[in-house]
């Protein structure tokens, strides 16, 4: 069944079909389209670290290209989405969804990004501020809690 996309032209998309990790590609695509068309906006691209990790490549080609994306990463050291699945699926345990250790912000440092990890509220608010204004790619890196999604 094809579910009509949740969109607002040019201010928000997001997946209709639940695919994980869309989002860090997604705003390449997006920021490249407003570069096309003239637009100048930071483009801002919010994702878990789990999903981060499917497509991570994508920020090098953000980097290559100096867009102007603010990824924030909620950082819960799990691939959550998918342990809500298991439990869904009555197959609790499934082993390779705890992501803990991973230095997100030296990934995306590597790829050529601006990258940093918050703990705070204030800490956040500032390099949000700061990356909307740094006119290149940044990765703000912000520790949450693990929780089940409610499926």
């Amino acid at each position: 069944m094809k579910g009509a996309p949740t969109t607002r032209t040019g201010s928000f998309f997001a997946t209709a079909s639940g695919g994980i990790g869309w989002g860090t590609p997604a705003a390449v695509g997006a920021a490249l389209g407003d570069r096309e068309r003239g637009v100048e906006r930071p483009v801002v691209g919010l994702i878990g670290d789990g999903s981060f990790q499917y497509s991570v490549q994508a920020v090098y080609t953000a980097a290559q290209h100096n867009l102007p994306i603010v990824y924030v990463v909620m950082r819960n050291q799990e691939y959550s989405i998918l342990k809500s699945f298991a439990v869904l699926e009555e197959t609790p345990g499934v082993p390779g969804l705890d992501l803990p250790g991973l230095d997100i912000a030296s990934v995306a440092r590597g790829f050529g990004c601006r990258a940093v990890d918050v703990e705070t509220t204030e800490d956040l608010e500032r390099e949000f501020k700061a990356a909307l204004t740094a006119g290149t790619t940044t990765v703000i890196v912000v520790t949450t809690q693990p929780q089940q999604a409610m499926l």
